[in-house]
C-alpha cells in the first residue's frame, strides 16, 4: 500500500494538473510583435478577439487605433482579464434574459440602467481597467436581475382580456396581452395564454384553448393620413378563417376611447363620417365562424379635416337685377 503523505498528495496533484487534457496554457505576459503582424492580428491569435487590441494599446500607452513597430516588446493583460470577462459573460446572460422577459417594456427605467451599466463595463474592459470592469459587470447583473423580476410582476398585472356572453349563454374568454388567465367551469380549469381564446358552453367544462385569428393587415388609409373628405375608405387584407371583421375607431391608440365600431363581412368599408375634426386611431380584428374575435391589428391614425388647408370655398351670390 502506498503511503498517502502530504508530500505524495502534493506531487500527485501537480502531476494531474500537468496531464489533464484540454487545459489551455495561460497567455504570456509579454510578446514581441512579428513582421506584418498588427495588434488586431495579435489579439486574434491570443484571445480570439480582434477588439482586444484596444486593451493591448491601453496597457502599453499607445493611442487608440495606433500600431506598434515590428520587434516591439508588448506587455499583455494578466489573469485579471479572464476574471473580468467571466463576470461580463454572466452579466450579458442576465441582460439577455431580462430583455427576453420584456423588461424594456414593463420595467424600462431598471432595464435602461442595466444596459447603461453593461456599456460602461465593456468600455472599462477595453481600457484594460479590469477591476472596474468586473465591478460594473456585477452591477449590471444585479440591475438586470431586478429589472427581470419587476417585469414579471408588472406583466402579470397587465393581462388584457375580454369576456363575452352571447344570447345562448356561451361565454368566450380571449387574452390579448399578459401571462394569461385561468378559466374554471364545472370544477375544471384551463389556462388561456396570450393570443388564445376559449369557449365555455352552459353547464359544460371549458373547451381547449385555441389560437386567435391573425390580425388583419391594414392597407387604407395610409398611416398618418390627412383626410379632407367625410367619406373615408378603409381597406385591409383578408384573414384565413375569418367570416367578418370589426373596425374600431377611437381617440387613443389602444382603443380605450372608442367613438365608432363597425362590422362587415368584406375587406373594405366606406365610412360616411359625422366625426368632428381631429386625430383618430383605428384598428381591425377578424371574427371566426364560432364568434371568436382575433388579434388586433397595429393601430394606425389619421387626421380628419373638414376642408383642405389653404382652400376657401364660397357660394356665388346671385346678382340683383337693375
Amino acid at each position: 500500500m502506498i503511503p498517502r503523505t502530504p508530500l505524495f498528495m502534493l506531487a500527485l496533484t501537480l502531476w494531474l494538473l500537468q496531464t489533464t487534457p484540454g487545459r489551455a496554457d495561460p497567455p504570456p505576459s509579454e510578446v514581441t510583435l512579428k513582421p506584418d503582424q498588427t495588434l488586431e492580428d495579435l489579439a486574434q491569435s491570443i484571445y480570439d478577439d480582434r477588439d482586444a487590441a484596444e486593451e493591448i494599446r491601453a496597457i502599453n500607452n499607445l493611442p487608440p487605433g495606433a500600431q506598434a513597430k515590428v520587434g516591439t516588446k508588448l506587455r499583455l493583460p494578466g489573469p485579471e482579464r479572464k476574471t473580468a470577462f467571466a463576470a461580463l459573460k454572466v452579466a450579458r446572460q442576465a441582460v439577455g434574459k431580462a430583455h427576453g422577459d420584456q423588461a424594456a417594456e414593463f420595467a424600462p427605467e431598471l432595464m435602461s440602467a442595466a444596459d447603461q451599466a453593461m456599456e460602461r463595463a465593456l468600455r472599462a474592459c477595453r481600457r484594460a481597467s479590469y477591476k472596474a470592469c468586473q465591478e460594473l459587470a456585477d452591477e449590471t447583473w444585479a440591475r438586470a436581475r431586478k429589472a427581470r423580476q419587476e417585469a414579471k410582476t408588472q406583466r402579470s398585472r397587465k393581462n388584457r382580456f375580454t369576456v363575452a356572453i352571447d344570447d345562448q349563454g356561451v361565454t368566450r374568454v380571449e387574452v390579448a396581452e399578459g401571462d394569461g388567465v385561468k378559466v374554471t367551469a364545472q370544477k375544471r380549469s384551463t389556462t388561456v395564454t396570450r393570443g388564445h381564446g376559449v369557449k365555455v358552453e352552459p353547464g359544460k367544462a371549458p373547451d381547449s384553448p385555441k389560437p386567435l385569428l391573425a390580425a388583419p393587415e391594414a392597407v387604407l388609409p395610409f398611416p398618418a393620413s390627412v383626410l379632407t373628405t367625410r367619406a373615408i375608405h378603409f381597406h385591409w387584407k383578408p384573414v384565413q378563417g375569418a367570416i367578418r371583421y370589426v373596425l374600431l375607431i377611437s381617440r387613443d391608440p389602444r382603443g380605450f376611447k372608442p367613438v365608432r365600431q363597425l362590422t362587415t363581412d368584406k375587406t373594405s368599408y366606406l365610412f360616411r363620417s359625422t366625426l368632428a375634426k381631429g386625430k383618430y386611431h383605428w384598428q381591425l380584428r377578424a371574427v371566426d365562424a364560432e364568434g371568436a374575435v382575433g388579434r388586433a391589428s397595429a393601430s394606425r391614425h389619421f387626421q380628419l379635416e373638414t376642408q383642405a388647408s389653404g382652400v376657401t370655398i364660397e357660394q356665388n351670390k346671385k346678382q340683383k337685377g337693375p
